[in-house]
């Protein structure tokens, strides 16, 4: 298989080493340092069980690489616009592009048959905080697309080194919420790789299964500076996340989706990850911008639209949005 991982940071870095220890052909887009030290020294993944160093071909230019089998987008949501067109031409008829990203995709409506879908007659369903204007499901043919979540936690130490917990889990599945050849075949090609691959005939649920925990957990770890057993630990965080959480649940069902966990489950899972600083949080420790609306804004708009009320949760987008906003413009 030939793959490019555009984007080779914590999640994107971690697969590319993955599946090029497995034999497949790999390139990564990266920039500055990271794309210096790929170059210089290849990809190190290091996790409780193993070391592995992948020497790839890199450079900050997807087109530089040609037609690709996979295509994974292992950006942040507010990283795509620029990327998306350029990643257009590198696919033949059978190409999958795996987007592994936080929150809610911009592709979401996409082969969704729920009546809040339904409800946008007249014009392309689309979620308003993420692709208003459409540009981004114009900018990529839509059927290319496999939806993906993924549960693992990882983190760029070093300029090319990448430091995981050894759990590489994926979920992917149709947008349309069907069975298909090319995702199982794509969960088999993952799974020669060392990752554990769940396929999944209702790809919805599982991103909102996700979500329900990240909208919380990631926006108090970066507004309060806190791991997520720190979090685990204090009462009065806990007890905003589980709120939000609830908020969440609401907005799953008013989208058509199924709830697979309920407050306390995803509380208990969050538990189980450890010291582990989430995304959000390593982002404003970097003085990143943040995924904002991904995270936050698309699932307050959807349950908005569902008549759900989300009052923690618009709290929270509104402090998290000024965050972001002054690491984009530090003083």
């Amino acid at each position: 298989m030939k793959a490019l991982i555009v984007g080779a940071g914590a999640v994107g870095g971690a697969l590319a080493v993955k599946l090029a220890a497995a034999g497949h052909e790999v390139a990564v887009v990266a920039r500055g340092a990271q794309l210096e030290a790929i170059r210089r020294d290849g990809l190190t993944l290091l996790d409780p069980y193993r070391r592995l160093v992948a020497r790839v071909s890199a450079s900050d230019a997807p087109e530089a690489f040609g037609a690709q089998d996979l295509v994974v987008l292992g950006v942040k949501a507010h990283q795509l616009a620029p990327l998306l067109p350029r990643v257009g031409g590198l696919l033949q008829p059978h190409s999958v592009v795996l987007p592994m990203l936080n929150g809610i995709p911009w592709w979401y409506f996409d082969g969704d048959d729920s009546p809040l879908a339904r409800a946008a007659a007249g014009g392309p369903a689309r979620i308003a905080c993420l692709d208003a204007d459409g540009a981004l499901a114009a900018a990529l043919d839509t059927r290319h697309i496999v939806g993906c979540v993924v549960h693992a936690a990882a983190e760029v130490v070093a300029p090319g080194v990448i430091r995981a917990n050894g759990h590489y889990r994926y979920v992917v599945g149709e947008p349309r919420h069907c069975a298909s050849a090319r995702v199982d075949a794509l969960a088999a090609e993952l799974r020669t790789a060392g990752c554990e691959v769940e396929v999944s005939a209702r790809i919805r649920d599982a991103i909102w299964m996700k979500l329900i925990g990240n909208a919380s957990f990631n926006a108090v770890a970066a507004l309060a500076r806190t791991r997520m057993d720190q979090i685990c630990a204090n009462p009065a965080l806990l007890e905003l996340v589980r709120g939000v959480m609830h908020e969440m649940i609401a907005a799953t069902r008013a989208c058509g989706c199924t709830p697979l966990v309920d407050v306390e489950q995803r509380v208990a899972i969050a538990r189980g990850i450890g010291a582990i600083k989430p995304s959000t949080l390593q982002d404003v420790e970097r003085g990143r911008r943040l995924e904002v609306q991904a995270l936050l804004g698309a699932p307050v708009e959807l349950g908005r639209r569902g008549g759900v009320a989300m009052p923690l949760s618009a709290a929270l987008l509104a402090l998290l949005d000024e965050l972001d906003r002054r690491l984009a413009s530090p003083g």
